[in-house]
């Protein structure tokens, strides 16, 4: 794997992971409440917590996606199944900017040790397993991701720096940010739910062109 494919992934990888962790959610404004209170531990311990589950969530993706290269039908089912979330999740985020709803910041677990916290609140969130599995299977579908140990580390480093880069953007510019994303909430859901619906119909266009559109090759012996 040359340079340049190993920058590509880096880039797409730190990419993907810092963009989807922009929108307000529970893992972001807990890192920003932690600053504004002048707990930067809190806020490094939190943040800390919240990519170690993540990053193990990704290794995880990483070894079911390869178990499931030799399964092709259960590879399948997978990618439908992502496929079905992906859309559902834009479904959910448009509806909730058609119904111009508001961003409820409530924080569980406030009382709790600050790296407890981040591993609860980074575990409870059912996204990060299907979400990666998804990525990761786009991309090695794409060849941006190749099944080399030196390739599956760039990549889980690459998330994990871009996770928390968007961290670091909540703990310093927490308080302005946040209140400038609660002032543009429908925007971001009309955005975050259009980006989603693009992302699901290309995969589901994908998996049928795949499946049923592209002619079948046959050997001849």
């Amino acid at each position: 794997m040359s340079l340049s494919r190993y920058t590509k992934l880096f880039f797409v990888a730190f990419s993907i992971s810092f963009i989807g962790s922009l929108p307000i959610g529970t893992l972001n404004a807990s890192v920003a409440n932690f600053a504004l209170n002048n707990n930067f531990t809190g806020a490094f311990q939190f943040g800390s917590a919240a990519i170690l589950v993540e990053i193990i969530l990704v290794r995880i993706a990483l070894i079911v996606i390869d178990k499931l290269t030799y399964l092709k039908r259960l590879f399948l089912l997978l990618s439908i199944a992502v496929c079905i979330v992906i859309l559902l999740l834009a479904y959910r985020t448009l509806e909730a900017a058609f119904h111009m709803k508001n961003f409820e910041d409530v924080l569980p677990f406030v009382g709790m040790n600050a790296f407890y916290s981040g591993l609860a609140l980074s575990l409870l969130n059912p996204l990060h397993l299907p979400f990666w599995m998804g990525w990761t299977a786009v991309l090695k579908g794409r060849n941006v991701l190749i099944s080399t140990p030196r390739a599956y580390n760039l990549y889980i480093i690459a998330i994990g720096l871009g996770t928390s880069t968007s961290f670091i953007i909540y703990g310093f510019a927490g308080n302005y940010l946040m209140d400038a994303l609660k002032a543009q909430h429908n925007l971001i859901n009309w955005i975050l739910g259009a980006t989603l619906l693009l992302t699901g119909l290309v995969l589901a266009y994908k998996l049928i062109n795949k499946q049923f559109l592209k002619p079948k090759t046959t050997s001849v012996e």
